[in-house]
């Protein structure tokens, strides 16, 4: 029996992302530049894994990618949804063979637009901006993936900063490797690495532009720290978006999953066991960023590309 139109309305919509991490699903309803959300989710399937190194998308991450992303998009047609978009990041614009990946999508009968990293960076502002607590004050967001990192800095309709760095969690997992247990050395190698990498491509870009104290953190890393903080699986959005960090809890947060092994991080309360290894490198970059920008507060949220993308 075909229940697609059973719940069916003009206004009910669906995104499918697909990072270099992982492939998430936004269905929700979206009027005069509200969304609500009825279904976020998302699945891990490393399709970025390999490609920074040999420029090419592996078959075998492609063909779970695509999968993956079937099995959302009949989700969404059950949720009433009659046309589910689905873009592509960092990983599949860097790809020589990211056509692979369109027609692994047509096979699925699925139309896949990958997106440019100003393109992402716009939608990640726009859908930042759909939280009420940040339609028209002056912001610092910050979205970090598996492939890239979306900075922009906004006030009232006006962007005055908007970059994206080829920084991410799983590009970094790839080109410096940590040992089951981090040692010292390692991390700070890390650490230098992005003070240096920010400190070239991200000061002159911030310089003489006034920056708010809170950043926006967006992506999965700021709800498994979230999520990690307060010892739960899950958190609803309306229950993460109202969280604040200090620079002080990042940074301690930072060192206690540094002096964690592998398994000690899979077994944390409110991390998936699949992102332990690739969550030291978020936090990472979270924190020399804050350091770098002057922010004293992060906030997560759940609002980015996938928002951005439903409001275009």
């Amino acid at each position: 029996m075909n229940n697609s139109g059973k719940y069916q309305t003009q206004n009910r919509r669906a995104i499918i992302d697909v990072g270099s991490n992982s492939v998430k699903l936004l269905i929700a309803e979206v009027n005069d530049g509200v969304v609500e959300s009825l279904v976020h989710e998302g699945e891990q399937t490393r399709l970025g894994r390999g490609v920074f190194e040999t420029g090419r998308l592996e078959q075998e991450a492609i063909k779970q990618t695509a999968f993956v992303a079937g099995q959302f998009a009949e989700k969404a047609r059950r949720f009433g949804v009659v046309e589910v978009k689905a873009v592509a990041t960092s990983a599949a614009r860097e790809a020589r063979n990211g056509i692979d990946l369109i027609e692994a999508f047509r096979d699925i009968n699925l139309s896949l637009t990958i997106i440019e990293g100003e393109k992402e960076a716009e939608l990640v502002l726009r859908g930042v901006r759909s939280h009420p607590d940040f339609h028209s004050v002056p912001l610092t967001i910050v979205d970090v993936g598996g492939g890239s990192t979306e900075l922009l800095i906004a006030e009232g309709g006006d962007v005055c900063a908007q970059s994206s760095f080829p920084i991410g969690t799983v590009r970094l997992l790839e080109q410096l490797p940590v040992s089951d247990l981090p040692t010292a050395p390692e991390r700070t190698k890390i650490i230098d690495y992005l003070d240096n990498f920010f400190k070239e491509h991200l000061d002159l870009k911030i310089a003489n532009i006034p920056l708010p104290k809170t950043l926006v953190g967006a992506g999965g890393t700021p709800v498994f720290l979230s999520c990690i903080f307060k010892e739960v699986e899950d958190l609803p959005a309306e229950e993460l978006e109202v969280l604040s960090f200090t620079l002080d809890e990042v940074q301690s947060l930072n060192d206690r999953l540094w002096m964690m092994n592998l398994e000690q991080r899979r077994n944390l309360i409110g991390l998936p066991a699949n992102r332990a290894d690739v969550i030291l490198f978020g936090i990472a970059i979270f924190e020399v960023i804050m350091v770098r920008c002057g922010a004293n507060e992060l906030r997560p949220t759940l609002r980015g590309v996938r928002h951005g993308a439903l409001l275009g």
